[in-house]
């Protein structure tokens, strides 16, 4: 809609507002989203904007200068208010909220209880399913060193449900002493049942229980002189105790926590956030950001925007602050965990030791994380003066192509934001319009596409860094200018090969020679870091490309062999090289007797060409990460 003329006008459209709940989305003068907030009453807590207010919040004056129009979406209820508030803060990024920019979950442990042979499994969703969830955890590597320890020590199934289903003799798991297959019943469910217990005690921490558990099996089994497995349960004691000999986990008489502390400094705000299960601190993580609103706004946004995820909420949530939200905001978590969740301020006992703690982490990482930034500060302000830029090169977006030989051609781009990458802005494309290696052609398609979606959404960048030289950039400054592209600069970094050292040269608009900026300065480091990284996305992409079309060319022509029969097969054998290389017999406890000739035949001729391809992209993929 367009934005009124005046003030006056504004004024007498914002009089006829609802007095409803509901959420407002204040605007500028292009349309752009500034502001998100919610209210109980719509026409009133808008209007207060706009006169004598006791609003004494410092980003109110500056919001007020840019405002040209308001528009409103009248909800049911308050709390229906602020879940939408949120999802749009989300959704539309304003420049005066606060947004959760890392909005992806910790990881957690599953147990698949509800199955009947239950798995254990890494997931970020978490889900009233009736299964066991624990975790989070903050470190993937805590994870990774959990479930080796379980796929060592307690031999469960790790395969899918349609290749447990499809079995007709033990896997490799278990001639390898890693699963103890109930798939073909040489294990009772009963007995895999106690695995699955140990499992869980594992995971909940209760180590002593679990040893007196194995010492007395280890026993029972070397009086039987069953000297096999009495060794194996000694490996597992020793495995089980170096895990939680590493672990030092602070404990407190405490149950399911979580915690947040807010220290404000300046124009930051830093929350710390601490999560405790079964009474130890399992992550904690802190999360700061350049915002004019006041601490207990911050709070309350961060809180919303944090649970909307898929995450566990505990029972008890401890703050150092109050907010006005405060009881909304428990009486939403209430409604979404199915039973009372309380947000308390503690005031002494181990749940303040917490809020303290948490504080005192929050003011450390804070520390580190200004002095990080007054680093990024200064070499985005040599940015600027290097490439004459009316503003900081706040937000920057590269563009990288990639293609095989003129084959499957792809483009990207990466997103960085006050020097770090932003992975939810990170965009993908698949190249349309341009057949053959043509790179200046892609580069072209990729930003008409990106840049006409940012100028209509008013989302653009502060510095576009184009990969190439002379050539890409020129291509660059001509889509830009056909799209009305106006103060967003624009560069191309390319690297100089014509001796032994590879010297990087910098390029800009209406300059035939590459900026005198060293490869070692700060600011060149800066920008190879988000070219690099511009570079790893696309060829990520491309190779993720070319393995399923090499997937897709080995078994869809198969006639019979449908998408969840190849998916079984890929689960069972993992590559086309070793389904080509499986016997007769062994494909046909996958896909039965008479698909399994289809597919024995189909691949046995072809195998060697496609073995190749997987191999070097497994490879190639494995280095990536």
């Amino acid at each position: 809609m367009d934005a009124p003329a005046d003030r006056d006008a504004l004024k007498e459209k914002i009089s006829r507002l609802p007095t409803s709940p509901g959420v407002y989305l204040m605007k500028d003068a292009r349309s752009r989203i500034l502001y998100i907030g919610k209210a109980v009453n719509l026409r009133s807590r808008v209007r207060s904007y706009f006169g004598k207010s006791s609003d004494t919040r410092v980003f109110v004056s500056f919001l007020m200068e840019r405002v040209a129009d308001v528009d409103t979406i009248v909800t049911d209820s308050e709390t229906e208010a602020l879940l939408l508030e949120n999802n749009l803060i989300k959704k539309h990024r304003p420049v005066y909220n606060v947004r959760l920019k890392d909005d992806k979950t910790y990881v957690s442990i599953k147990v698949t209880m509800a199955e009947e042979w239950p798995r254990v499994l890494v997931t970020r969703r978490y889900k009233k399913d009736g299964n066991l969830y624990f975790g989070p955890y903050g470190s993937a590597y805590a994870v990774r060193e959990m479930l080796r320890v379980i796929k060592t020590v307690f031999p469960l199934r790790t395969c899918t449900n349609g290749f447990f289903a499809s079995r007709k003799r033990a896997c490799m798991e278990y001639e390898i002493g890693r699963c103890s297959a109930p798939c073909v019943d040489f294990i009772t469910r009963e007995a895999y049942l106690e695995d699955v217990e140990q499992v869980v005690l594992f995971l909940r921490g209760n180590h002593r229980e679990l040893e007196k558990i194995i010492e007395g099996r280890m026993k029972d089994a070397s009086e039987k002189r069953a000297y096999e497995l009495a060794a194996r349960h000694r490996d597992q004691l020793r495995a089980i105790r170096k895990v939680f000999e590493s672990q030092k986990a602070q404990e407190f008489r405490l149950e399911d926590l979580d915690v947040f502390a807010t220290v404000p400094e300046g124009e930051f705000v830093a929350i710390q956030e601490v999560l405790v299960r079964e009474g130890k601190i399992v992550n904690s993580q802190c999360h700061t950001f350049r915002t004019n609103l006041d601490p207990q706004e911050v709070l309350a946004s961060f809180l919303t925007q944090c649970y909307l995820e898929d995450r566990f909420i505990p029972p008890e949530v401890l703050l150092d602050l109050d907010f006005d939200d405060h009881g909304l905001l428990e009486e939403w978590l209430t409604e979404r965990r199915g039973s009372k969740v309380r947000l308390h301020l503690p005031q002494r006992g181990d749940k303040l030791k917490l809020v303290e703690l948490a504080r005192k982490n929050a003011l450390n990482t804070f520390h580190v994380e200004r002095d990080q930034q007054e680093q990024t500060e200064v070499i985005l302000g040599s940015l600027q003066k290097h490439l004459d830029m009316d503003r900081l090169p706040r937000r920057v977006e590269c563009y990288d192509i990639s293609n095989f030989q003129g084959s499957l051609a792809v483009g990207a781009m990466v997103s960085f934001e006050d020097g770090k990458p932003v992975k939810d802005r990170y965009r993908r494309f698949r190249i349309q319009t341009v057949v053959g290696a043509d790179d200046f052609r892609c580069m072209e398609e990729v930003l008409h596409r990106r840049l006409a979606r940012g100028a209509e959404e008013d989302d653009l960048p502060d510095l576009i860094v184009i990969d190439g030289g002379k050539g890409q950039l020129g291509v660059a400054v001509r889509v830009m200018r056909e799209r009305g592209i106006e103060g967003v600069a624009v560069i191309g970094l390319a690297k100089e090969r014509r001796s032994k050292r590879t010297t990087e040269r910098v390029f800009v608009p209406g300059r035939s020679d590459p900026l005198p900026l060293a490869q070692d300065t700060p600011e060149s480091l800066y920008l190879q870091r988000i070219r690099d990284e511009a570079h790893r996305f696309a060829i990520r992409y491309h190779r993720e490309l070319r393995r399923k079309k090499t997937l897709h060319t080995g078994l869809e022509g198969i006639e019979g062999v449908g998408k969840k029969r190849r998916q079984a097969l890929i689960d069972a054998f993992g590559t086309l090289k070793k389904i080509g290389e499986a016997s007769l017999e062994d494909i046909a406890e996958v896909v039965g007797d008479k698909l399994a000739e289809r597919v024995y035949e189909a691949l046995r001729p072809e195998a060697p060409d496609v073995d190749s391809t997987v191999d070097s992209e497994s490879e190639h993929d494995d280095e990536l990460v």
